[in-house]
């Protein structure tokens, strides 16, 4: 057959697709661990208080472009404070729904239980700042999917996703260090 030619104008001003995948964004969240040089144990929870009830988990806001997207991380970057420490090898867990909604039990340096949070697991990754050069403004990493190439995700309310810490070391912190992990996402 021949082709068909067509005219007019395809779509409107009250008709269009708006913005399709391939947005990169960078989004951060910090945290200050207790105020003490406790060693953990490799599987403890690092975070920003001892009891389990005051937990905060790290908050990636604005990690999609609209309530109930979607995208994938690619990978992630962990920064902290001190680089005077022994061990600091890490995982950060990645969810899609605050997870101290039903975890943690344990506080800073208990033993990491995610319970009912493990629907809400997307996937994580880990970081080894053994290696990395020592810096006198702290230590950091560049980590990727621990499992597959990337996490894909919805978040099905909301545009956060939200993060807890595991030392995967007998990890001795600075008192009162801070950590910031980074996501980079690739937006659909």
């Amino acid at each position: 057959p021949l082709p068909v030619a067509l005219t007019g104008s395809i779509g409107s001003s009250e008709e269009h697709l708006g913005q399709v995948g391939g947005h990169i964004a960078i989004v951060s969240s910090s945290f200050i661990r207790p105020a003490n040089a406790t060693a953990y144990a490799s599987g403890d929870l690092v975070a920003n208080n001892t009891t389990a009830a005051l937990v905060v988990p790290l908050r990636f806001a604005n990690a999609v472009r609209v309530a109930g997207g979607s995208g994938w991380i690619r990978r992630a970057r962990l920064r902290k404070s001190d680089d005077d420490v022994t061990n600091p090898s890490f995982r950060l867990h990645v969810f899609d729904s605050d997870p101290t909604t039903v975890a943690p039990t344990n506080g800073d340096n208990g033993a990491i239980q995610l319970n009912g949070a493990v629907a809400s697991h997307l996937g994580s990754i880990d970081f080894d700042m053994t290696a990395i050069d020592i810096h006198a403004d702290g230590n950091f990493d560049t980590g990727v999917p621990h499992v597959g190439s990337e996490i894909n995700f919805v978040v099905l309310g909301g545009t956060t996703l939200y993060g807890l810490l595991e030392a995967r070391a007998a990890y001795t912190p600075a008192d009162s260090e801070v950590f910031t992990a980074t996501l980079e996402i690739i937006q659909n």
